[in-house]
């Protein structure tokens, strides 16, 4: 058998292997300059916004008036996006809806019916203390 070179764009990327990069791209937050329900957002806006784009340089922050509603966009490297209204939010249960975007996968929320999911299924499955054999357990 002939040795062949591996090609390139064979193997799989898998986030975290040389550098973590964020599933979530894009934050826009759009509210209404004179809507009583946007009174939180445009106070979060003033007090937090700059300290976020500070801690977040990977994420591109978006801010647009318009008409409605305030609401916030979370768009994600798979291309999907996410809405969460903040109607008559206070600035602080904002900053956690932020939160909850900037950290989700951007994924459609599923059932988990087994306790770990992998690329690469072990073979002997999932080890635990009670697989120890008697002669290696710590004895007291």
């Amino acid at each position: 058998m002939p040795i062949q070179a591996v090609r390139r764009g064979i193997s799989v990327m898998r986030n975290g292997v040389g550098a973590f990069v964020l599933p979530c791209k894009k934050l826009t937050f759009r509210y209404c300059n004179w809507g009583g329900s946007s009174v939180g957002m445009r106070k979060y806006l003033h007090e937090y916004l700059q300290m976020l784009s500070a801690a977040n340089p990977g994420i591109e922050m978006e801010v647009q008036v318009k008409k409605g509603h305030p609401i916030i966009t979370g768009d994600y490297m798979n291309g999907r996006q996410k809405v969460i209204c903040v109607r008559n939010m206070k600035p602080h249960q904002i900053e956690q809806k932020v939160k909850i975007l900037r950290d989700a996968s951007g994924q459609k929320l599923r059932r988990m019916k087994h306790p770990v999911y992998s690329t690469n299924q072990s073979p002997r499955g999932i080890w635990s203390p009670f697989h120890v054999l008697e002669q290696y357990r710590y004895k007291v």
